[in-house]
């Protein structure tokens, strides 16, 4: 992308903050809510605030940074969701969809008699691991066309529910799930299902995911586990697990799907999603960013985990008591 248009992109940036008691606030008093322009699909009304608080850096940080980024922070210490991105559209999910594949199925098992994850047939089981733990493709290509497929994970979305997630279809010559569309705070919502109590996944169904989404292979745990598992995150084994902190996550990353060549002249989709408590801290973390440059090898996806693994250590900093 050209450096002008790049520019141009950053200088939309902008931080809002949502807030069930704000937004009463405003209606009591007679006013309408304050809003910035964010896809059609969302109804959610925002409130302005400034570069402050939880999310205090990340807007200059991102300046210093190639792409398009979106943040959506859950901060469970305050009930407050914190939005910020450098683009209005949304991004392809590429393998964070995973979760979400993984949401549905534990909810259909929830249902059925006997207890999770025993109830659960070991070969269903057997993807479930192989998709999160090692983002295996073919895993969550099973479970997904034999969980029905777009329509059936577009279905179970609305339970969330998601507002600006179209889930990609399966196409004569690609398995379609990489290339569902979404936005960061869609996926914080969906995090949340794991990591909170709530109407979508009981705790059982809760606790099963979460130990999946703690149990990523040492060189797939780059990006919001850094700054909660300390500031050593380079590869091949990124960050280090620290004692009481937990963080639970799934990451995806493939080259922009708009790109034919799909080769590294193609610009790079890099995503980290999860939840993180320890420390003091308890909050839902998800970093997308998109046109990560293209670059030989890993270069550009290394360029996008970089960029999400400065995001996650300032707002781990900024949560500090």
């Amino acid at each position: 992308m050209p450096a002008s248009a790049t520019a141009a992109r950053f200088s939309r940036a902008a931080l809002v903050v949502i807030t069930t008691a704000t937004l009463a606030g405003i209606l009591a008093a007679g006013r309408a809510p304050a809003t910035r322009h964010i896809p059609s699909s969302s109804r959610t009304p925002v409130s302005r605030v400034g570069d402050r608080g939880p999310l205090s850096g990340v807007a200059n940080y991102l300046r210093t940074r190639s792409g398009i980024a979106q943040v959506a922070l859950y901060n469970r210490r305050n009930g407050r969701t914190y939005l910020l991105q450098t683009g209005d559209a949304t991004q392809y999910t590429a393998s964070i969809v995973k979760a979400d594949i993984l949401a549905m199925w534990l909810r259909r098992y929830q249902s059925k008699p006997g207890l999770i994850p025993a109830s659960i047939p070991f070969s269903i089981r057997y993807l479930m691991s192989n998709m999160i733990t090692m983002s295996d493709n073919s895993a969550a290509t099973a479970l997904f066309y034999f969980g029905g497929g777009c329509s059936a994970l577009t279905r179970f979305n609305t339970r969330i529910p998601t507002r600006d997630t179209t889930v990609g279809c399966q196409t004569p010559d690609y398995y379609g799930w990489g290339n569902t569309t979404t936005s960061a705070a869609d996926q914080a919502a969906i995090v949340r299902t794991f990591a909170y109590p709530g109407p979508v996944l009981g705790p059982l169904a809760r606790a099963y995911g979460l130990h999946l989404m703690e149990s990523v292979i040492p060189s797939q745990r780059w990006g919001i586990s850094c700054g909660p598992w300390g500031t050593s995150c380079a590869p091949p084994d990124y960050a280090h697990p620290v004692p009481g902190v937990t963080v639970a996550l799934k990451n995806g990353w493939k080259f922009v799907p708009t790109c034919q060549a799909q080769d590294d002249t193609c610009p790079w989709q890099v995503n980290s999603i999860g939840w993180v408590r320890g420390q003091g801290r308890d909050y839902v973390l998800a970093v997308l960013t998109t046109d990560d440059p293209p670059a030989p090898g890993t270069q550009g996806l290394d360029y996008g985990i970089t960029t999400i693994q400065g995001v996650s250590q300032i707002i781990w900093d900024n949560l500090s008591d």
